[in-house]
């Protein structure tokens, strides 16, 4: 397999389960937001305060355009990589793999987590925005995988039979 690219909402556990599938075939891993935070030494929430979410999403979409040649190799996308122009061209040679989660179930992984298009979003505020964004998701999705019942090693376990 060329690539496996993970998609969904923040805290659906595409860094988590993307860490542990690469490790289980023996691919390489990238977390895009990882890879902005490194760019610019500072974390996405410094980034959206400083330069805003249309700056963010120029960095992601040159992060991805960078991945679209990469081969062996597990994604972890960010919440809102699928609104970038090169994504279309990642998922050409990728096995593209949506990760939902519940509003509720978001909510609690994130915990105190800082995440700045949603901090002070209530869980039904929350519900829909997941709820916007879930076609454009389904759009992309070769497969999809609930999450919120399961931890990120048997969501991993369940993807190994997907190579």
């Amino acid at each position: 397999m060329k690539k496996i690219v993970l998609i969904g909402f923040a805290a659906s556990g595409k860094s988590s389960v993307g860490k542990l599938i690469a490790e289980r075939l023996n691919m390489a891993f990238v977390d895009t937001d990882v890879e902005i935070e490194r760019e610019l030494g500072m974390t996405v929430q410094q980034i959206f305060d400083k330069y805003g979410e249309e700056f963010f999403r120029q960095k992601e979409n040159e992060i991805l355009a960078g991945l679209v040649g990469k081969q062996n190799t597990v994604v972890a996308c960010g919440g809102g990589s699928v609104l970038a122009e090169s994504f279309a061209q990642l998922e050409l040679d990728s096995l593209v793999i949506l990760l939902t989660a519940t509003a509720a179930t978001v909510k609690r992984r994130l915990g105190n987590t800082s995440r700045p298009l949603f901090d002070n979003l209530s869980e039904d505020e929350l519900a829909d925005f997941i709820a916007a964004r879930a076609p454009l998701y389904r759009r992309h999705a070769d497969v999809t995988f609930p999450t919120d019942n399961l931890t990120p090693e048997q969501v991993a376990t369940a993807m190994e039979t997907l190579n």
